[in-house]
């Protein structure tokens, strides 16, 4: 175990986060001896903002998409960006949160890798956050039990993490995604990035807290 520790959070809804997944795994992969990694679901979506696209997304979306496209290099698929424009598909935080804390519950070190993948059926097979279907293939595609895996999402303890989440989140002052941290000790954090950040800029910032820290 690693004495620093890179805390991502984001949410399965976050397009940015979604073109961001590409960068923090490469993050990931060049520092992997450093730190020790943790995703949070920060909970954009929740309470009275939960709802269809058309009533909880703001209206120029498709725009949005078309930006993140561009600045990016990330493609969307088209029948999920068919489906923003119909305004039908449920934005619901808490469902893929629960699913995150179960997924941690097995195998915690390959988060990252499931966030990403989460949010590939979401953002480019244009499955639906409520569907059975993307949590069985997922758990399935990790070699975890996808039966079981539906099983424990209906677990209250596993809701509480996900709440839990979303308070963290708040306490360490997240109020947009993504957004990373480097934790030090218990009191201590770095925020090297709060919002899209590309691989170079991003690298010279973990570079610069390495320094400071003295570990460079």
């Amino acid at each position: 175990m690693n004495t620093l520790k890179l805390i991502y959070v984001y949410d399965a809804h976050c397009s940015w986060c979604f073109a961001f997944s590409k960068v923090i795994a490469a993050i990931q992969d060049k520092y992997k001896n450093e730190f020790d990694y943790e995703v949070l679901s920060g909970g954009m979506i929740i309470g009275d903002r939960i709802g269809l696209i058309k009533d909880a997304a703001p209206p120029n979306i498709l725009e949005i998409y078309e930006r993140i496209e561009s600045f990016t290099g990330t493609a969307f698929g088209a029948q999920y960006l068919k489906k923003v424009a119909q305004g039908d598909s449920l934005r619901n935080s808490e469902i893929p949160a629960i699913a995150l804390a179960v997924f941690k519950s097995h195998l915690p070190e390959k988060a990252l890798a499931y966030a990403h993948a989460l949010q590939e059926k979401l953002f480019v097979e244009a499955l639906e956050i409520d569907d059975d279907t993307l949590y069985q293939s997922l758990a399935s595609a990790f070699g975890l039990d996808s039966k079981l895996f539906l099983q424990q999402m209906q677990m209250e303890a596993f809701a509480d993490t996900a709440r839990y989440e979303f308070a963290l989140a708040k306490q360490l002052q997240v109020t947009s995604y993504p957004q990373l941290l480097v934790q030090t000790d218990e009191t201590q954090f770095y925020l090297i990035a709060k919002g899209y950040t590309d691989f170079d800029n991003l690298d010279g910032r973990m570079q610069k807290v390495l320094k400071e820290l003295g570990q460079a």
